[in-house]
């Protein structure tokens, strides 16, 4: 299932989900530590994805018993102890499912700290404001539960945010209650339908339409929406007889150029992005857009100030973090570089992960840091070669394949479907893509015929219609 945020005609953030993903960020488990390194500080625990999740002493400090909070983490986990913990970040590469022991349970208005008995208000909320919502929750607080809130919950109705509270305090007690009849390792809570994931996701951004190409997923998007977001909600269409509705409004181009390492600007010059085990570097190179050029100060200039609004939708769109260098080309005048990180700062604010400017350095180039959360998306869509770099991994292309039969099945309903592959695709197709494929079986009502074709190119796939 793929879901996109577009503004202004552009994408700028995707969310894709596979079935037979690993664990997923807010899903809560009951957890085995298996390995205490009081070194680091940190545990490695058993969740029940394929490899051990990671959870550093700073995020298990809330499993510290009274008194002992100061004598590092040795002194509040034992191997083999079971504890109740929240996924913050899923497996990356060669880095490992992140988890915390600070659960929080979110929802539309504000999300539930059982183990953090504390009101929190958005940045900026006036003292009056502050003061009537810790008033409103003070029963909550009383109880040893907390919440951290949302803009909206300072004001709204206090009933719906009384009403909300409640309505996770109630599940906070059905995680108690799952985790004590439980063996670890246990999925304790998870949002129910892959729908729901995803507008957990998007509709936080506050979209003012949803566009929706499936009629199940429709009727999911509008019950989960009446269930999760009180009050105003965004236009939700039904837009099935679009086709390919990222096709249609030129995401599927986005998505493509996402996974290329060059990225051209307006106007001229490239953005080069790779990724490294220790960061994300962005190069911008001029090309003749500087050389050769009198006035190459403005031109820089300006292909600076271009790239910088397209690294940060590009950091957004790619969904990159940790630590993040850009390597602008080099300026002279110091008006010049406070402009172009001026231009930054604003590109970025409107990135949900919040990320940290930390200026230039002393080499030249800028350094931000972006909060890990979900994986990259060339790690969704690509998988490493022997020779270097990304190509699109079976899966991604077998998908692609299945959207493309679909499509085209669409326009001529009466004739058999055939699809021919590299036999790495038809594996990827009866495996991995195996649900996608037999959903689109199920809405033509006949079976799709696959046949390979061994010095078929990797990426490429006919469909035809017999």
């Amino acid at each position: 299932m793929r879901a996109a945020l577009v503004e202004a005609g552009r994408a700028v953030e995707l969310w894709i989900e596979r079935e037979g993903g690993s664990s997923r960020v807010g899903d809560v488990h009951l957890g085995r530590v298996v390995l205490v390194l009081p070194d680091l500080p940190a545990a490695l625990v058993e969740i029940g994805a394929p490899r051990l999740a990671f959870l550093s002493g700073e995020d298990a400090v809330d499993l510290a018993p009274p008194g002992k909070r100061d004598m590092g983490i040795a002194a509040w986990l034992t191997e083999g102890q079971t504890i109740l913990v929240q996924v913050t970040r899923a497996a990356q590469g060669e880095k490992a499912v992140g988890l915390t022991a600070r659960v929080r349970l979110a929802g539309a208005l504000l999300s539930l700290t059982p183990t953090r008995p504390k009101i929190v208000t958005p940045r900026g909320t006036p003292p009056e404001a502050r003061q009537a919502m810790e008033a409103l929750l003070a029963d909550l607080v009383a109880r040893g539960r907390g919440a951290v809130l949302g803009k909206e919950a300072t004001t709204a109705p206090p009933g719906a945010v009384l009403a909300e509270a409640a309505a996770a305090e109630t599940r906070w007690q059905g995680v108690v209650r799952r985790a004590r009849d439980a063996a670890a390792p246990a999925l304790l809570e998870s949002e129910a339908t892959p729908v729901g994931r995803l507008l957990a996701d998007a509709a936080a951004r506050r979209p003012a339409r949803i566009l929706v190409d499936d009629r199940t997923a429709f009727a999911a998007a509008r019950a989960w929406l009446a269930a999760h977001r009180p009050g105003p909600t965004p236009d939700l269409a039904l837009a099935s007889d679009a086709g390919d509705l990222f096709e249609h409004h030129g995401v599927a181009e986005d998505v493509a150029a996402a996974m290329r390492p060059n990225v051209a600007l307006a106007g001229g010059g490239t953005l080069t992005i790779e990724m490294t085990a220790a960061m994300c570097v962005i190069d911008v190179d001029g090309g003749a857009a500087v050389r050769g050029r009198r006035g190459s100060a403005e031109a820089a200039l300006a292909v600076n100030l271009a790239a910088a609004a397209e690294a940060a939708r590009q950091i957004r769109l790619r969904n990159l973090a940790g630590a993040i260098v850009v390597d602008f080309i080099s300026m002279a005048q110091r008006g010049d570089r406070d402009a172009v990180i001026d231009a930054f700062a604003a590109a970025l604010t409107g990135d949900p992960a919040s990320p940290q400017l930390l200026g230039w350095t002393r080499l030249g180039h800028v350094e931000l840091t972006r909060r890990r959360g979900h994986a990259p998306l060339i790690e969704i869509l690509c998988e490493r070669c022997e020779e270097g770099g990304w190509v699109k991994s079976a899966a991604t292309i077998a998908l692609e394949a299945l959207r493309h039969a679909a499509s085209e099945a669409r326009n001529r309903p009466a004739r058999a479907p055939q699809l021919t592959v590299h036999p790495e695709i038809a594996a990827a197709l009866d495996g991995i893509a195996a649900p996608a494929r037999r959903a689109l079986e199920a809405a033509l009502a006949r079976r799709l015929a696959i046949s390979t074709e061994p010095l078929r190119p990797r990426e490429s796939f006919d469909f035809r219609l017999g």
